[in-house]
C-alpha cells in the first residue's frame, strides 16, 4: 500500500474514532432536568414499591396516596448525592408536614450499608427519614441506572417531574411546584 492510501486510512479512522467519542458522550452525558409535565393525561403512574424505614417496616408508596412525594435514590459514597443531601434536608425541615421525603438508600450489603447510610445522616445532623431499598426492588421499578434521582410524584400517585444528577435547592423548589 502507499502511503496516501495508509495517511488516508489513518484519517478516516481518526474521524470514525472521534465520531464514536461524540456520540458515546452523548448517550452517556447525564441531562440534569426531567421534562416537567402540566398536562395531567401527560402523566405517569408512579410505579408502586416498597422499601424498609429505620425500624425495619416495609413502607409501600401506593399508601401515600393524598400525600405528595419527593422520591429519591441515593448513597452516602456518591459525592453527587452527598452533595444534594442539604437541600433535601431544608425541604424536609421546612416542607415535611405538606410533602413527604422519600429518600431511598441504595443498600447492598456491601459497599452501601444500613449502618453506613445511617451514620451518615446521623453524622451530619440530617433530619429526614431515612428508607432502605435492599433488594434493588424499587430502583429497579423506576429504571435507576445512576445516582442521584429523584422523581416528584403528585397527591394522586402521578410523576410529575424528576431531577437526574444533584438536586439544587432551586430544582427541588421547582419539582415541588410541579406537585401543585
Amino acid at each position: 500500500m502507499d502511503k496516501k492510501i495508509k495517511a488516508m486510512l489513518a484519517i478516516l479512522g481518526f474521524a470514525a474514532l472521534l465520531a464514536g467519542a461524540y456520540f458515546a458522550y452523548e448517550a452517556l452525558t447525564v441531562r440534569t432536568e426531567l421534562p416537567i409535565n402540566t398536562v395531567q393525561q401527560d402523566l405517569q403512574r408512579a410505579p408502586d414499591i416498597t422499601v424498609l424505614d429505620q425500624n425495619g417496616n416495609e413502607v409501600r408508596l401506593s399508601e401515600l396516596i393524598g400525600t405528595a412525594v419527593v422520591l429519591n435514590f441515593w448513597t452516602s459514597w456518591c459525592p453527587a448525592c452527598v452533595q444534594e443531601t442539604p437541600y433535601f434536608d431544608a425541604l424536609y425541615r421546612e416542607m415535611g408536614g405538606e410533602v413527604r421525603i422519600l429518600k431511598v438508600n441504595l443498600t447492598d450489603g456491601q459497599r452501601e450499608t444500613q449502618d453506613s447510610a445511617l451514620d451518615f445522616v446521623n453524622s451530619r445532623g440530617y433530619a429526614f427519614p431515612v428508607y432502605f431499598d435492599t433488594t434493588g426492588q424499587a430502583s429497579g421499578a423506576y429504571g435507576v441506572m445512576a445516582i442521584p434521582v429523584t422523581f416528584f410524584i403528585n397527591a394522586e400517585g402521578y410523576v410529575t417531574s424528576g431531577i437526574r444528577g444533584a438536586a439544587t435547592a432551586d430544582s427541588l423548589r421547582l419539582g415541588v411546584e410541579s406537585l401543585r
